[in-house]
């Protein structure tokens, strides 16, 4: 079976790969969508904030067989690499994975036509937008069940950051 997906956007972002990938709160950053797709937009400025799918294009063909990983941004944020259990790739957000495609909520600070100014970015400059949805309270699951040793790491990442850390 084919799937063919084609970009509608592309990020752009002054940000390094190294400042993106080590950045507790995200980045700051622009996404492009292409004119074709710029009527698509109408009423976006009405959310606060949008979700961003993309293709995770510097992800190497030997990363994309990768299925066990140990989250190494957890090890970036100050936990002990040994802490880290040995998980499955789709239990992560690691952009090691069979197909390289990123979920990621940002913050909407203003749409200027086909553009699109975004905070909490984690996504490189150039990385192709495959698809953008609002996000709405209803997408908020409040009771998620989460392994023990999740809520473990998380407590030990808050005291260490506080509540700015966007993803725990």
């Amino acid at each position: 079976m084919e799937i063919p997906l084609k970009p509608i956007g592309i990020v752009h972002t002054k940000a390094s790969d190294n400042d993106v990938r080590n950045s507790v709160e995200g980045v700051e950053g622009v996404i492009e969508i292409f004119p074709e797709y710029a009527k698509g937009l109408d009423g976006i400025e009405e959310f606060s904030h949008i979700i961003v799918i993309a293709f995770l294009h510097k992800v190497s063909e030997e990363q994309r067989k990768v299925l066990k990983i140990r989250h190494r941004k957890w090890a970036r944020l100050g936990v002990k690499i040994d802490d880290i259990p040995e998980i499955g790739v789709f239990c992560s957000d690691s952009p090691h994975r069979p197909n390289p495609i990123a979920l990621s909520i940002v913050e909407l600070v203003e749409r200027n036509d086909r553009f699109l100014k975004v905070k909490g970015l984690d996504l490189f400059d150039g990385t192709p937008i495959l698809d953008i949805r609002a996000y709405t309270p209803d997408r908020c699951i409040k009771d998620a069940k989460v392994p023990k040793w999740y809520i473990t790491l998380v407590e030990r990442i808050k005291k260490k950051f506080g509540n700015k850390v966007r993803y725990v």
